[in-house]
């Protein structure tokens, strides 16, 4: 199974967003100002390195982006779940026979 986060997409629809309107775009250090996340672990999200996130993060990134955008839990982590191999790799060997 693969919980990955989807900070790059959320950050590309605000500056989106921004960008309408006539704003500057969103920077990983802005961010990091701002929704009180260090720039380090937003960088290791940005680029999918990181192997974990602690609750705080999420919160603080769902109510930053809350505030412009309707975002959910959903929004910012994914899950997929792992691909089976076909069922001749897993299935017994006295089953094969």
């Amino acid at each position: 199974m693969t919980v990955s986060c989807r900070l790059r997409i959320l950050l590309a629809q605000l500056n989106l967003e921004r960008a309408q309107h006539g704003q500057a775009a969103l920077s990983l250090r802005r961010l990091a100002q701002e929704s009180g996340v260090s720039q380090s672990v937003l960088v290791a999200l940005h680029t999918g390195r990181s192997q974990r996130i602690d609750y705080a993060t999420i919160d603080r990134l769902l109510s930053y982006f809350s505030r412009f955008l309707p975002v959910t839990i959903d929004d910012l982590l994914t899950w997929e779940p792992e691909v089976e191999a076909s069922r001749a790799d897993t299935a017994p060997a006295a089953l094969l026979m």
